[in-house]
């Protein structure tokens, strides 16, 4: 038996940030980033907040600390917030997920609004946040409704500003949350067509967007893909390729959307058995990347040279947006991926996105994944 419930509330399109409009003598709280502050966009949401009392928590960095969190939760609690507003991309919107969570064991619950102004994370509609251990040096992904928002506002036009190699990673972000989504144990057919047309909508406009960050149709067709993906792999689950992509992003500081690119082409190929001998004739899995491949237009082929034909297409998106195809492009050196290597294996193992995984890895199963994503097979 399966439940499906989408909990937040949706309003989107140019002009959807006016409908924060609605509240009025509230005390809201807006955690966001200094980059927010200095394009001037904080200051356009708090000027729709204009009859609140509104407070502006801007200390948010990539990758979230508990550290972070901790500091934002007493500024927050020391606001006495009824709303909070959480307004940028991923960690912005993750911070303000932890804070609700927390918020939420001490019977406190103020009313949660997100605003992404990136295309990626699909963070606006799931119940997943991850948080970053900075003492272990791990991330710590976390999966619990209670942090699902109340209420989504996408307007694309937040999203002109971002920049071509941000527009990159958190592209690939969406296409990965898809894809992984697709595959993964808890896939239904309502999840697949929102992974289906968050696909076909990403290949499609990913492209447009990198090129041309104006380009009105593109960035509110990635705003969409990035919400359809997030409705799928929040009910769906995701895979390994998330799981290393959190570790190796922990131990090599390498943004998230950057790791899971590089990781997805050889995760794709161990899940569908692509490696071994007429492995990928007899995979489920591999039948599910090979629509896949039939769904973003690719040609008509059998199950294995429909996956070699997906494979394929990916790396040259990859290189069409300017992405490394390894960690060792990316700069990682070997004697640095020697000393991480086992943490990160070990890490994947215990992250929660494994579980979803359509094959059940073991450690030196994730460990041969890693080292084709590393780039160069270790001695």
């Amino acid at each position: 038996m399966t439940e499906f419930q989408i909990s937040s509330n949706l309003i989107f399109g140019a002009g959807a940030t006016d409908a924060l409009g609605r509240y009025c003598k509230k005390n809201v709280t807006v955690i966001t980033d200094a980059v927010m502050k200095e394009n001037g966009i904080c200051d356009r949401i708090v000027n729709l907040l204009r009859t609140c009392n509104v407070s502006v928590y801007d200390k948010v960095m990539p990758d979230p600390t508990l550290t972070l969190v901790t500091d934002c939760l007493k500024f927050v609690t020391d606001k006495g917030a009824e709303v909070i507003v959480a307004l940028g991309g991923g960690s912005a919107i993750d911070t303000a997920k932890a804070v609700i969570l927390v918020l939420d064991g001490m019977n406190v619950h103020p009313e949660f609004v997100a605003i992404p102004t990136t295309s990626g994370t699909g963070s606006e509609v799931t119940n997943y946040t991850v948080i970053r251990d900075e003492d272990a040096g791990r991330k710590i992904p976390l999966a619990d409704d209670r942090m699902i928002p109340d209420l989504a506002i996408l307007d694309y036009k937040l999203t002109k500003t971002v920049p071509p190699k941000v527009t990159a990673f958190t592209g690939m972000d969406v296409i990965t949350h898809a894809f992984e989504a697709y595959v993964a144990k808890g896939a239904n057919p309502i999840t697949d067509a929102y992974a289906e047309k968050a696909l076909k909508l990403a290949f499609e406009w990913l492209p447009e967007a990198f090129k041309n960050g104006d380009d009105d149709a593109a960035r509110e067709n990635m705003m969409m893909a990035s919400y359809l993906a997030g409705l799928a792999f929040t009910k769906a689950g995701l895979g390994i390729c998330h799981s290393i992509s959190h570790a190796v992003g922990a131990a090599f500081h390498i943004p998230h959307g950057e790791a899971n690119a590089i990781t997805l082409p050889h995760v794709i190929a161990f899940n569908s058995a692509l490696n071994v001998p007429f492995g990928a004739d007899k995979s489920p899995t591999a039948k599910r990347y090979a629509e896949i491949a039939r769904i973003i237009g690719l040609p008509a082929a059998g199950t294995r040279l429909s996956v070699q034909y997906l494979v394929r297409e990916i790396n040259k998106l990859i290189n069409e947006l300017q992405i490394p195809s390894s960690l060792l492009q990316a700069g990682v050196n070997l004697p640095n991926y020697t000393e991480h290597r086992s943490r990160i294996i070990q890490a994947a193992l215990e992250d929660i996105c494994t579980t979803a995984n359509p094959v059940d890895p073991d450690a030196g199963q994730i460990g041969a994944v890693l080292d084709r994503v590393f780039g160069k097979m270790l001695p």
